[in-house]
């Protein structure tokens, strides 16, 4: 069965578009039009043209029995493709072609989809193999949870759409039930979400890393606003379809990608993910090379080392601790054998074991010199949930970090990402005065995060162990009001007041219901209320300006807030484009001109008007 762009491309964006044009010619008028519009998700595309001939790329598609229950399901997943085709064509010159779409008896959970299809198909003859597995039971837009993929992987998974979570998910987003377009909408929203979660995985495996604007593609979660890859990341796509097209060993291609990885720094990375990649690069850079793949192993145990190594990635737990126990019989003193006993344990059973503690502890005792336990203990009881318990290991750890011979910057890196990763502000803040890395990305992000919430360095109404939950809780607020769910929005405000009093980012939400309500003194008084008390909070400039905007005696000043708002908060877009239709409105065009080429600058795309 073949599949290009061209076969189905009709029928990936046709019915919305036709939607949206034939309401221009009925009583709906242009009004009608533009409603409809904003219903729609962006439109996956790039102003990036590849040069030369497009380079087909085999896929072989399976699909398991919940899957395949589904109507229409072999029409969606081939639209989805050819979807995609849309944006990988120009962007990076790559077709995806279906070889064969499957039937696949599937018997795991989900969560062990991508090891079964490796293990049912080997992937030789194609360049991905890709999975679809049954659809969620409650809605999400995480991508780990929608998908799953690995660096220099050559296998997909991706969770099918699931039509009454999906709807949950998108209240807000639709227009009436009775709305005779509100079917077509869905469908479009259906074939940009499971077009975007396929685009992100294949980009993992070509060694993409997750960014931080949540428009972009590789953003850790799926937006309908996404409809592109960063500049960046394009440029690490490129390199590897080059390479993966050409059969080049995942090595040549793992060197080719850390050298442009670090060829320059870029602060769009989620830090933690580039340090994921990154470390995967290095480690199938090492496997290449004999006997230097383990530091600290000896080379008599180097092989049975990588085969526990291999078992335990394969969740054989069990198997690969008993061949561990042996090896340490004969290498009783060696940590770096203890220390993989320690993460396989923090794996399962896990770090509230007993055991699983004594034997993390054991690598302290041979190498107390050495923050690489402190590190693994801490990622575990992040996952658990224990913060305060991950902050202990990671102060332990930053005590080490200097003792290291190589690899202080990875190590310090690894600990700002987990810092980054819980919402740590103070922490991270001062894990990167340690590290003396004061214009290091992730300062920025946190002053970016610092100013989205209104949560000043140093405040007093929250602890360094709340902030995440803070941040947590005002996101939580604007979801709610953005989904016009104005009394639950309330409530939570209440709430998060009675924990947090006198937050500027819960007063600058307070001003964001009331804006969203049409009380609009009253949100004025709650912005103005959140900027006396943090006069960098951007949101809250955002709003003011908007605000103020609405009345042309006070233009200029509501100007002025939204100049001040991407000032103290560059990637905040609904502020340069709300002040870019301030200029247009104002007929101010050498403004306006000069903003937009800050804009793509800056976002890498045209300012949206």
């Amino acid at each position: 069965m073949q599949s290009t762009a061209g076969s189905h491309l009709g029928a990936v964006v046709a019915p919305a578009v036709l939607v949206a044009l034939a309401l221009l010619g009925c009583g709906g008028g242009q009004d009608r039009h533009e409603t409809v519009l904003r219903f729609l998700p962006s439109a996956i595309e790039t102003t990036w043209k590849f040069q030369g001939d497009p380079r087909n790329a085999k896929v072989r598609v399976y699909a398991d029995d919940a899957v395949r229950a589904l109507p229409h399901w072999k029409e969606d997943i081939t639209d989805q493709i050819d979807y995609a085709n849309q944006l990988l064509q120009p962007l990076v010159g790559l077709r995806l072609t279906v070889d064969s779409i499957r039937d696949w008896a599937r018997a795991g959970s989900p969560e062990d989809a991508l090891r079964e299809l490796a293990q049912l198909d080997k992937g030789d003859g194609a360049t991905w193999v890709i999975g679809y597995v049954a659809p969620l039971d409650t809605p999400s837009t995480v991508m780990s949870v929608l998908g799953d993929a690995q660096p220099l992987g050559h296998h997909i998974m991706l969770r099918a759409w699931a039509e009454k979570p999906e709807l949950e998910l998108l209240a807000g987003r639709l227009p009436p039930p009775k709305d005779p377009e509100r079917g077509e909408i869905v469908n479009a929203h259906h074939r940009h979400k499971q077009a975007v979660v396929l685009l992100h995985m294949l980009a993992t495996t070509l060694g993409a890393i997750a960014e931080t604007d949540a428009a972009w593609i590789q953003a850790v979660s799926y937006s309908p606003q996404q409809s592109t890859f960063s500049n960046r990341n394009r440029e690490l796509l490129q390199l590897a379809v080059g390479s993966r097209l050409s059969d080049e060993p995942d090595a040549v291609l793992a060197k080719k990608l850390l050298d442009e990885i670090e060829k320059s720094d870029w602060g769009g990375w989620v830090p933690a993910s580039h340090d994921q990649v990154v470390t995967v690069m290095r480690n199938a850079v090492e496997a290449a090379r004999a006997g230097k793949t383990f530091a600290n192993v000896p080379a008599a145990a180097f092989d049975e080392f990588k085969r526990i190594s291999e078992l335990a990635k394969h969740g054989q737990t069990q198997d690969a601790l008993i061949e561990l126990d042996n090896l340490l019989t004969a290498y009783p003193g060696n940590a770096t054998i203890y220390e993989l006993k320690c993460e396989i344990m923090l794996e399962k059973p896990g770090v509230g074991d007993a055991a699983t503690r004594a034997a993390c502890a054991r690598v302290g005792e041979l190498a107390p010199g050495d923050p690489t336990v402190h590190i693994a203990v801490a990622d575990a009881l992040i996952r658990a949930g224990e913060i305060a318990a991950a902050n202990q290991e990671l102060r332990a750890a930053q005590d080490r970090i200097g003792n290291l011979a190589t690899g202080a910057d990875a190590a310090w890196s690894k600990v700002i990402g987990m810092y980054l990763g819980v919402g740590a502000l103070t922490w991270t803040e001062d894990a990167l005065d340690k590290a003396r890395r004061t214009s290091d990305p992730a300062a920025a992000g946190v002053a970016r995060t610092r100013a989205r919430y209104g949560i000043p360095r140093g405040a007093r109404f929250v602890a360094p162990d709340q902030e995440a939950a803070l941040v947590a809780a005002i996101r939580k607020v604007l979801n709610l009001i953005y989904g016009s769910k104005f009394g639950e929005a309330e409530r939570a405000l209440a709430a998060a007041d009675k924990q947090w009093p006198g937050a500027p980012g819960l007063t600058a939400a307070r001003c964001d219901l009331a804006f969203r309500m049409g009380q609009f003194d009253a949100a004025r008084a709650m912005c103005t209320r959140a900027l006396a008390a943090d006069p960098n909070a951007s949101w809250a400039l955002y709003l003011m300006g908007t605000l103020l905007l609405r009345d042309t005696s006070t233009t200029g000043t509501g100007i002025a807030r939204l100049k001040q708002a991407i000032d103290v908060d560059p990637e905040l877009g609904q502020a340069w484009r709300t002040l870019g239709r301030a200029y247009q409105r104002g007929r101010d065009k050498a403004a306006l001109d000069q903003l937009a080429k800050a804009y793509q600058a800056k976002f890498g795309q045209p300012l949206p008007l």
